[in-house]
This record gives structure tokens, sequence and C-alpha cells, in this order.
């Protein structure tokens, strides 16, 4: 005999319960076509395809968000040995220990990632002027702010005295000073969390500067590609519109730059590396004229040679500049050098 349920308990009515599984159905349905959305997008979790904001010659700092470590011979992904000296520079052979000296800053084309340290644009100049001190502290993943601070760091609190900079400038640096969201897309800790470089933003014709931080993952982002494209969507509107301000902060940050060689009575130039395809254009000339009315020497060094196989002008299976396109810079800022004096 089936006992009377008792009357404090009350069921829904057999269509509301009908009501209630379906839309828990297609709840499930939609989370599972998502996800699958998500997968034939490419949008994976985060902890498959997570890339460290560095890598294994760089270490965590403060005020860069990373720099060199100090000492070492480090591996490539294409396995080229990279040299790193004890003051975070790359190596450039042998050179004079006194005398005048030139300081190279920027991101991986001036660092030469995926070359031979022979290879690189800084070793290239030091044979090229052997009574002159090259030092390279290029710097992978560097855009003009982080050069700037790296360069303030090593002249007020080293005390490096250089007679020349040359910043190794490439158009997309701009991207990089305002931190668009697809720039931050490549700054990603190993536990998934994007990283935020140091940055800055435009008000008021003024610079503003924010220090680096950690924007952590969102909870299961790191087994659900639908969590990461939803997180990935929420930091594109978050961060939407940066890219306005990008040539004028990058114009006002090379200002900066000037106004510190000047200070220490050097000379600075702004070596364009890689003048951009079409998308970034009309961007550097934009930059390129402000650098013009801010009295910033410019010299635009892009490859412009005879050979125009990619598995020759690229570094094999990583696309930064092969060392054919470095001897192309070393043999076009030589002559500039030349007419300069160098001496202290």
């Amino acid at each position: 005999m089936i006992a009377p349920a008792d009357r404090d308990v009350m069921l829904p009515p057999p269509r509301t319960r009908v009501r209630v599984a379906a839309a828990i159905v297609i709840g499930v349905l939609c989370l599972v076509v998502g996800e699958v959305g998500a997968r034939i997008v490419h949008v994976t979790p985060q902890s498959r395809n997570a890339q460290a904001a560095s890598n294994s010659w760089t270490q965590s700092d403060p005020m860069l968000g990373w720099r060199a470590r100090g000492g070492g011979v480090y591996r490539a992904n294409n396995g080229t040995e990279t040299t790193i000296l004890p003051d975070g520079s790359r190596t450039v052979g042998p050179g004079p220990s006194a005398g005048p000296s030139v300081l190279l800053v920027g991101c991986s084309f001036t660092f030469g990632v995926g070359l031979r340290d022979d290879e690189t644009l800084g070793w290239k100049l030091q044979q090229r002027f052997p009574d002159v001190r090259f030092r390279n502290f290029g710097a992978s993943g560097y855009g003009t702010y982080q050069s700037l601070l790296l360069l303030r760091d090593l002249v007020e609190t080293k005390h490096e005295h250089p007679a020349l900079v040359i910043y190794g400038f490439v158009p997309f640096h701009a991207d990089r000073n305002v931190l668009t969201a697809t720039t931050m897309e490549g700054f990603r800790f190993t536990r998934g969390g994007l990283f935020s470089p140091p940055r800055v933003a435009v008000r008021d014709g003024r610079l503003l500067t924010f220090p680096p931080y950690v924007v952590k993952p969102w909870p299961l982002e790191d087994r659900s590609g639908l969590v990461s494209l939803l997180h990935k969507v929420e930091v594109h509107v978050r961060f939407a519109g940066r890219e306005r301000g990008r040539e004028q902060a990058t114009t006002l940050l090379l200002s900066e730059m000037k106004a510190l060689t000047d200070r220490i009575g050097a000379r600075l130039l702004v070596a364009t590396l890689w003048d951009g395809d079409s998308r970034w254009r009309s961007s550097y000339q934009t930059m390129r004229a402000g650098m013009r009315a801010a009295g910033i020497e410019e010299l635009d060094v892009t490859y412009r040679g005879p050979e125009t196989r990619p598995e020759k002008l690229e570094v094999v299976g990583d696309g930064h500049p092969s060392g054919l396109v470095d001897t192309w810079w070393a043999d076009t800022l030589e002559p500039w050098i030349r007419r300069q004096d160098l001496r202290r």
C-alpha cells in the first residue's frame, strides 16, 4: 500500500516539471554547442595553449614586466645559442673595454631571436666599429615604453653614459605601448592568466603610465573553451578603443627618450627596422611625421634587397628576421654612424 505524501511537500504540476526539464536540457545543449563552437574556432582551454610572457633567458621584473637574466648561454626554440652577459645585454663579440659606447634597445628584432650570436645586428656593428663598444639590450616583446624604462634604468641607476643610443623601432610597438587587447593575448602565463606589461595612455596631450599586472583567468577557463572565449570577448570589450591613441603615445614616448639622451649628452637614432605592410603604413607615416616635428632623428633601414624568398629572410619556423636582414640593417646603419662624432 502506498502511503500518502506529506502535505507540506508540494510537487510542481506535471506540465511545470516538463518545462523545467526542457529548460535544463536546452541549457546543457547550448553549453555543449558553445563548447564545440569554441573549439571549432580554435579557442581551447587556456591551460592547453598558454604561453609564458617570458622565455628561458628572461626573468620577472616589477618595473619592466620582464628583463634578461644576467649571464648565461640559452637555447632559442630553433636550437641556436643565445649568450647573455652579466649586465643583461646580449653578447656582440670582442670589443674595447673603454672608449665611446653605443646602446641598442628595442624588441626581439634588435635582440635577434632565433639567430646565432654572430648573426645579430649588434655583433655585426661591433665588427665594423672595433674602437666603439656596442651593447645590445634589445628584449623580446618590448615596445617603446619598456625600452624607455630600460634605458632610463641603465642611465640613472647603472650610470651608463653612451655616446649614442639606437632604438630599433617597429610600427607595431605602438600597440604594445598602449596595450591593445590583441597585443595582451600575446603575453600569457603558463597558468593561463593574461599578463599586462607596463603601458601608457594619453590624456589631454599628456602621458599616463600604468605598471605591470596580471589578469587572472576565470573559473573553469583551464577546462572550457567556451569560458576562454567568453573571457576573450570580455577583454576585447574592456580594452576597446585603446589603439586610437597609439601614434600620439608613441611619439610622446620617443620625445621622452630624446629628452633623456639630450640630458646626458648622447645622440638618439630611431632606426626603423621594418616600416610595415599596408596595415601599418599609414600609422608609421603618422608617427614618422611626429618624430620629425619633435626633432627626433629617424632612419628607415627596412630590408629592400634583391633576395625575396621568405625562407631566406626569416628564421625558419620562427618568423623573425634572418641574419641576412640583420646584415642589411648593419650595412645601412654603418654610413650614418661613421658620420657621427662618437668621441666623448
